[in-house]
């Protein structure tokens, strides 16, 4: 037994190394490329500064982040838009004289302060964990992330162009430049982008960017070793040794880097705010679809302090900012690993890999690195506005659309115009102006009277034809989202616009997630001023035990409130009746019940004598959910109706009440089915049942009786269908089951 277990135990390690190294290879690629990209303002010298930085944060950074991280599956690597970002930050500083290419000691100097931005963007991120503001990175309006995801997509896609014509990194592209452009590097690039692309879709399983890396390099060296060598551009160079490095953040100690520091504060200080945002976001969106994949659920406070501690760790080695990335994810899970074994092992595979492979790493062409970052562009561009296109191209010019396209557009144009910096201010901006826009939006989605969707109670057709020409006077207004203080005086603004004609107003709070104080205080404040006109106001929709239920009980104790907005409408029928209350309708004689409609007085003695009364107390079940039915029934007193089983909140849906007269429960019976719903008294109440053999029985012998029962049975049916068909055209689900 126990060998058994030690070699389940060795297999499972075993499984989980493979898994993590493979893990780790497969995203080579995209380390090598996207930590190119965040140093490209350094043009040739980018390669070689940023591959030391980028293979620092995707092992000490990404072991870090393994080890705090509570998912399952804990991986983080350098991303694309965050290391854009931080390119927008490199531009910038290398304005200032002193950290000008060709400087003494420049290039440290300039790792160190974007090692600087890095570590506040962790300490941002950390600070933001220990707060619970981590779910506060999904509140970005969508048209504003898929702006910043298509503007990122479309740098990068700039930035590949000298790369993909055989010139150093950040070569300008003048006149002089297009002449020096090697056609055979732009061959090599398109051909590695489209490999990735074909090989992704006809083997989805393979490591594609690492099969194209390695068969570019292979094309690259078969060019260069021709009789007449082909130029397809130049290579990633030599590195610096790796025993030769030393602490970025230690050349800024002195009073050179102390100047330097004070100098460019506000930039360090802007960008490790956007790192953090945008890492926070990135890694927020990554995390849950990653869950999605591994059917798990993750807390999202703790995996930002643990990406904040990842940074914090990686900026000490000069790393470029960490995000939680689902490429390691897909590889490691493919190769056959299930937990946090695999990616700690990926973290130290890539360290062993930077320790022991510069020479492979130097010889790689940068053609074939643009090429693979095309198809990261690819991957990085927003699917949502593709969708959006396609909608405005087949004709939808509708506002929101176009308001959609507009915001996307235009942060797009200012990333590209003005850089990345600028673009992430205007969405910032943006997203504050669209959160302005939402709080002052009106909570009222849909309005409608009780003529258009009348209550669910069956009336006698004396009350029915009184009631019908009155229900205009009672409006119903339907809420939707948080009612706080940004809508709380929308909602005031619309019920003071009621016209003089409304008796009764229903607030149908069912889709309301949140009632704030100021809330609260506006539905009582509507509660008061329409009373102040005549208007009777009644809530409804809230579950007893809710959120809101509880806050409105808090705050506005005073405000009666019905189970639904069906309810509270049946109860303004009610007043407009005069306060008639139907629960305690007196009994009808035998003439007025619609099973008997059309009897003379033999023939009702006939039925009466196969009639079976009982009577019900307040809130007792006549029949449940479930049962055999082999009866209908007559309401004789009083009212029944017809519930669903309750949800989770404890609510139910009220399917029909029905009067003194009417009948219930006469489909099941007739068909044999058993009962789709439960009947309860919603007062003391008289019922009499007809049972299947009983009217087999009058068949036998008044088949003239039988025949007219059926007919009646057959119009109560038509006339139910009829007074349902209204409130199916108004989309709510108002027809009454099969009971």
């Amino acid at each position: 037994m126990n060998h058994g277990s030690d070699g389940r135990l060795a297999a499972g390690w075993g499984r989980e190394t493979l898994a993590g190294c493979t893990g780790a290879l497969a995203a080579v690629p995209l380390v090598l490329v996207v930590g190119t990209l965040a140093f490209w303002p350094l043009g040739a010298l980018a390669p070689q500064a940023a591959l030391v930085a980028a293979f620092a944060t995707a092992s000490v950074g990404s072991l870090v982040h393994a080890q705090l991280s509570g998912t399952r599956l804990p991986t983080a690597t350098p991303s694309s838009a965050t290391a854009l970002t931080m390119a927008s930050l490199v531009g910038p500083l290398l304005a200032d004289p002193r950290l000008a290419p060709g400087q003494p000691g420049a290039l440290p100097s300039l790792i160190g302060l974007c090692a600087v931005a890095v570590l506040l963007s962790g300490l941002l991120q950390v600070a933001f964990g220990l707060l619970g503001w981590a779910r506060l990175a999904r509140v970005v309006p969508q048209p504003v992330l898929a702006g910043f995801m298509n503007g990122a997509a479309v740098l990068i896609v700039l930035a590949q162009v000298p790369l993909l014509l055989g010139l150093p990194l950040g070569t300008a592209l003048n006149a002089a430049a297009w002449q020096q452009a090697r056609p055979a590097a732009l061959v090599l690039g398109l051909s590695t982008a489209v490999s990735i692309w074909w090989c992704r879709r006809r083997w989805p399983l393979l490591p594609a960017p690492l099969l194209a890396l390695a068969a570019g390099s292979v094309a690259y060296a078969l060019l260069a070793a021709q009789a007449s060598p082909v130029d397809a551009g130049p290579t990633v160079g030599a590195l610096p040794p790796v025993w030769a490095w030393q602490p970025p953040l230690a050349a800024l100690w002195g009073a050179p880097g102390w100047a330097l520091l004070q100098a460019h504060a506000a930039q360090l200080g802007l960008a490790a705010l956007a790192l953090a945002t945008i890492g926070a976001l990135e890694s927020s969106l990554n995390a849950r679809a990653t869950d999605q994949l591994l059917n798990t659920r993750h807390d999202p406070d703790r995996e930002l302090i643990a990406l904040g501690c990842g940074n914090l760790a990686s900026s000490l080695f000069g790393g470029v900012p960490l995000v939680v990335t689902r490429t390691r994810v897909l590889a490691t899970l493919q190769a056959g690993g299930q937990g946090r074994v695999a990616a700690r092992v990926g973290a130290v595979a890539v360290a062993l890999l930077l320790l022991l492979g510069g020479p492979v790493l130097a010889a790689l062409p940068l053609a074939t690195l643009a090429g693979m970052m095309l198809m990261v562009a690819w991957g990085l561009a927003d699917r949502w506005s593709g969708h959006l296109l396609k909608r405005w191209w087949a004709g939808d010019h509708s506002r929101d659309l176009l308001l959609g396209l507009g915001v996307m557009v235009l942060v797009v144009g200012t990333m590209v115009l003005q850089g990345m910096g600028a673009g992430i201010g205007l969405g910032v901006l943006l997203s504050l102006l669209t959160f302005a826009l939402r709080m002052n939006r009106s909570p009222v989605q849909d309005r409608y009277t009780a003529a258009r969707r009348p209550s669910r109670r069956m009336y006698p057709a004396a009350v029915e034809a009184r009631l019908a020409p009155l229900r205009h006077a009672i409006q119903v207004f339907e809420l939707d989202g948080a009612l706080f203080f940004g809508s709380a005086e929308r909602l005031l603004d619309e019920t003071d616009a009621l016209g003089g004609h409304c008796r009764s107003l229903v607030l149908d709070l069912r889709r309301v997630g949140t009632i704030d104080e100021s809330g609260a205080l506006a539905l009582q404040q509507v509660v008061q001023r329409a009373g102040q006109r005549g208007i009777d106001v009644r809530l409804a929709g809230l579950a007893a035990a809710s959120p809101p239920a509880q806050a409105l009980r808090s705050f506005a104790p005073a405000l009666a409130h019905w189970p639904d907005a069906d309810r509270a409408v049946e109860a303004a029928e009610q007043r407009l009746l005069g306060d008639e209350n139907v629960h305690e309708m007196s009994a009808v004689p035998l003439a007025a019940w619609s099973l008997l409609n059309g009897l003379d007085v033999a023939q009702l003695a006939v039925v009466s004598a196969h009639l079976q009364p009982l009577r019900l107390a307040a809130g007792e079940t006549l029949f449940s959910e479930g049962d055999a039915a082999d009866r209908l029934f007559v309401v004789g007193r009083g009212s029944v109706s017809i519930l669903s089983a309750p949800d989770q909140q404890g609510r139910t849906q009220r399917y029909l009440s029905v009067s003194p007269g009417m009948m219930l429960g006469e489909t099941a019976m007739l068909d044999g089915g058993g009962r789709t719903a439960s009947a309860v008294a919603d007062a003391d109440a008289e019922v009499h049942g007809l049972t299947q053999e009983s009217l087999d029985a009058i068949g036998r012998t008044h088949p003239e009786v039988a025949i007219r029962l059926h007919r009646n049975v057959a119009l109560h049916l038509s006339q139910r269908l009829r007074g349902s068909a209204g409130a199916w055209w108004a989309g709510a689900a108002a027809q009454a089951p099969e009971t």
